[in-house]
């Protein structure tokens, strides 16, 4: 810690120095088993962002060496690997030392995804800055929502740190997954956005800038899309996650840093204000453990690994590879299935993937042993229910293909579902019905807290 207040006192960087234990302690949470050097870097990285909005949210005076001349060079430093950049603005030099840091530790396959959020965070925050000086001193137009909220995912700072993350990670088959982790990364930024909006309404309101509030999404509707962005974060990184991929459990840590921070103060007045509601700010953190898992160039997948990339990627996979999966992994016990959970097909052509897309199919509900609904399926307003025309479902321990597992059995259908472990959060699980030519497999993946009931529901 010393070390970094030292290097922003000698940058001379526009921020409080009394924030920077925060964010030490931000990037030890976040990324727990980087080097220091590498913890160094990201912290330093964190902190220049800090400061930049504060420049930006300053009077600008216009003009040469304006805050757009300004701008405009950072986007150069960017661009040019930690080059170039005029050498009285510190927070150019500042910028100029961290990128030329990271081309030299970090990935080059990986620096692109680095150098495309840094420009889109300064166009976020200039956007934001112009719009908010425009209708102060001109009153013209508010900007619209969407626009805001585009920008904003990105203004909010999440993914400059994770994607800088991201190029210092030895995880060979890192971007064969960024498809993934970029999804889960925009939904875990937006639900970061709009928790930061609840947080920090009023002082922000009260400095004459503006927010998601201010136009026109109200708290609860803020606080119901930060939590269902949550959860689509964790769902999408579950498979990844739990396989201990160094670049998914970052991510995870980071949104939970974040939400959590939101839940309980504003980093800029952070003596201001009440908890937010615990629903705005649940996501389950990944346990600290040990090192996350990375794999070697030539070493050979565990089966469990290979298959959770393949539904992290949502690839198609053949029924023999599947059954090949499926007697090599473990059984599961009543105990674990305990809970509610998505599912996910691995092929879209059959005649169960047609019926179960046509049903729009979400995944089921495991209350205990005697009540099961198989079923659960969303309506036209997404709201998750039962669907129960076709019976519900029961738990029985069934030896299949030589193992003794959990199965679970339909009441009134001569269908049996037979399960096996990936992890404690995602299953292989494979439908046998009676008089189909062949098996039918699918996976699920726990959820965090139940999805929403349909009106009346009282279970």
């Amino acid at each position: 810690m010393p070390r970094l207040e030292i290097w922003l006192k000698g940058r001379g960087l526009p921020m409080d120095p009394a924030l920077v234990p925060l964010m030490c302690l931000q990037t030890a949470f976040m990324t727990p088993w980087l080097p220091s050097e590498s913890s160094y870097l990201i912290s330093r990285l964190t902190v220049w962002l800090m400061a930049i909005d504060n420049v930006l949210d300053a009077p600008d005076h216009g003009g040469p060496g304006g805050t757009a001349d300004r701008v405009l060079s950072w986007h150069g430093v960017v661009e040019e690997r930690g080059s170039g950049g005029p050498d009285d603005d510190p927070l150019a030099c500042a910028l100029a030392e961290i990128a030329a840091d990271l081309h030299r530790d970090g990935r080059p396959e990986l620096l692109a995804l680095w150098r495309e959020s840094m420009h889109q965070t300064l166009i976020g925050m200039r956007y934001e800055s112009t719009a908010a000086r425009t209708a102060r001193a001109e009153g013209g137009p508010a900007p619209r929502l969407a626009d805001y909220l585009r920008h904003g995912t990105w203004t909010i700072g999440v993914e400059q740190q994770v994607t800088a993350v991201w190029t210092l990670l030895d995880e060979p088959d890192l971007p064969r997954r960024l498809p993934v982790l970029r999804s889960a990364l925009r939904e875990g930024a937006l639900a970061i956005r709009l928790l930061n909006d609840l947080r920090g309404h009023q002082r922000e309101r009260s400095e004459g800038k503006t927010d998601a509030l201010a136009l026109g999404m109200s708290e609860q509707e803020a606080r119901d899309r930060a939590a269902e962005a949550l959860e689509n974060c964790r769902r999408t990184l579950a498979p990844l996650s739990s396989a201990g991929y160094g670049s998914a459990v970052a991510l995870e840590r980071a949104v939970l840093w974040h939400a959590r921070m939101y839940h309980h103060f504003d980093p800029v007045r952070p003596s201001s204000g009440a908890p937010l509601p615990d629903h705005a700010t649940d996501i389950r953190p990944t346990p600290s453990g040990p090192r996350p898992r990375e794999v070697q160039p030539m070493s050979v997948q565990r089966p469990e690994e290979e298959l959770l990339d393949v539904i992290a990627s949502g690839e198609e996979c053949d029924n023999a590879r599947l059954a090949e999966f499926f007697d090599r992994l473990e059984p599961v016990g009543p105990e674990l299935l305990v809970g509610t959970w998505r599912g996910g097909g691995f092929e879209h052509t059959s005649e169960n993937a047609a019926l179960l897309a046509t049903m729009r199919w979400y995944g089921k509900r495991f209350v205990d042993a005697e009540h099961v609904e198989p079923l659960l399926c969303r309506d036209e307003d997404g709201t998750v229910y039962s669907y129960e025309e076709l019976g519900l479902a029961r738990l029985h321990e069934v030896v299949h293909r030589g193992k003794r597992s959990t199965a679970m059995v339909y009441d009134q259908l001569p269908v049996v579902d037979h399960f096996r472990r990936l992890t404690d959060d995602v299953l292989l699980g494979l439908m046998d019905k009676k008089g189909a030519p062949e098996d039918f497999y699918f996976h699920l993946t726990r959820v965090a807290s139940p999805p929403p009931k349909p009106p009346g529901d009282a279970r």
